[in-house]
This record gives structure tokens, sequence and C-alpha cells, in this order.
């Protein structure tokens, strides 16, 4: 039933469900810079984030290396 209105509603007032300056293509529009922004963010945090688990791992089994070669020699 939803899915019925929606599509008359669009139907009826096409101008609802054309595509945003973002998503149309034009790249010099505010909105574009801002999305490609938030891209570049998003894509720092979650590198800068998985960099740093992926070192405190690292360390975490060097440390266990050294600790295990340190028990050997007692």
């Amino acid at each position: 039933m939803i899915h019925f209105l929606i599509a008359i509603g669009i139907s009826i007032l096409p101008s609802i469900s054309e595509a945003c300056a973002t998503c149309y293509g034009a790249s010099d529009a505010p909105a574009t810079e801002g999305m490609n922004w938030a891209i570049i963010t998003l894509l720092g945090v979650t590198g800068g984030m998985l960099g740093s688990v992926g070192a405190v791992m690292i360390r975490i089994k060097n440390r266990a290396e050294q600790l295990t070669s340190n028990q050997k020699e007692i």
C-alpha cells in the first residue's frame, strides 16, 4: 500500500524525485565539495583507527615474544 502511494506521489510531483547536485554531477556545487570532504574525513578517521589497532596488536605480539624468550632463559 505504501509503495503504491509513493509511486502515485512521484508520478504527480516528479520534481520531488530529481537528484540533488551531488548525485546529478555538479562538481562545483558546495554540496559536492562538502560531501568530498566528509568522505576524506571518514576515510582518515577509519584509517587512523585501524592503524592504531594494528600497531597495538603488533606491540602486544612483540612483548609476548619478548616475555616468552625471557622466561626460557631462566
